[in-house]
């Protein structure tokens, strides 16, 4: 008798040291400091950013959106977007693709950029084309350093680098402008 509750309580020391072992003396797993956050990839976008008034502001188009998880930058690709000025102009921009950093307030559009509109006081539509444009959607602007071409009706223009506001709808060729003008 004595041996079994020897033996028995043997058992019962063997598991609780068993128990302590595998639960209570571990040390909690170190977290891997390798590991990033997921990103995403959408398809099909269609994003709206409306104005304080409840009107449509921006409107984005795109084939395609791809994060960096470790930048956190965004990718479009065959990018369309519409500015609803407050005055009532609208603009259009399309490109290749575009580059939208966190917090997104400057798109970076790269590749076939197209920017169309009608400027102030101007008698028909305006198309800008560039190989890369920066659009400043807080300061409501749009900028480039790279060759442009401004063509309006018959007239073209070319320069190196460009100034918009879109809200007033005022574009500033910036540097060595060249411009045809046919009648």
């Amino acid at each position: 008798m004595i041996a079994r509750i020897l033996l028995l309580a043997g058992l019962l020391a063997l598991v609780a040291a068993l128990v302590q072992w595998r639960v209570v003396g571990r040390e909690p797993a170190k977290e891997d400091s390798n590991v990033t956050r997921p990103g995403y990839f959408l398809t099909g976008v269609d994003l709206e950013e409306f104005g304080t008034d409840g009107k449509l502001r921006i409107g984005l188009q795109s084939i395609s959106a791809n994060e960096d998880p470790a930048s956190g930058v965004v990718r479009l690709s065959d990018v369309a977007v519409d500015y609803h000025a407050p005055t009532g102009r609208l603009w259009h921009l399309t490109s290749a693709e575009a580059r939208v950093p966190p917090g997104g307030r400057v798109v970076e559009f790269e590749g076939d950029v197209r920017l169309t509109g009608q400027p102030a006081e101007a008698p028909q539509a305006a198309e800008l084309y560039a190989a890369r444009l920066a659009l400043d959607t807080v300061g409501e602007t749009a900028e480039t350093r790279s060759s442009v071409e401004l063509v309006f009706g018959t007239h073209r223009m070319r320069a190196l680098g460009m100034r918009a506001d879109l809200r007033m709808g005022i574009v500033h060729l910036e540097s060595d402008v060249n411009g045809r003008f046919v009648q």
